[in-house]
């Protein structure tokens, strides 16, 4: 039995979905970064120095992409899974930054 027209204009739209998304992960690479380690241990301030520098192209010799001349620069943008919060970078800066650093 041939399939449905349904199915195939739903394998189609598939198909386009996907390459969609390969085509824009082309055009926009994205770095996703997992920290662990104990409590207290600088996880906070290591992340958020990590990304003021990449947002500022700050000194960062040893990230090859910039040692090499290759980095064009860096964005904050929201996670695709909407029920995962942003990482709070600019509250987190403040506090480092403020009057009284904490």
């Amino acid at each position: 039995m041939p399939p449905s027209p349904t199915s195939i204009f739903d394998e189609i739209g598939i198909a386009l979905n996907n390459m969609t998304g390969a085509a824009s992960g082309a055009i926009t690479p994205t770095m996703r970064l997992g920290v662990t380690g104990l409590s207290r241990s600088g996880k906070t301030v290591f992340i958020t120095s990590l990304v003021h520098n990449l947002l500022n192209q700050g000194r960062l010799p040893g990230f090859s992409p910039i040692a090499q001349g290759r980095f064009l620069g860096a964005t904050l943008s929201e996670h695709p899974n909407q029920a995962i919060p942003r990482f709070p970078y600019e509250k987190h800066l403040a506090s480092l930054s403020g009057d009284t650093p904490e």
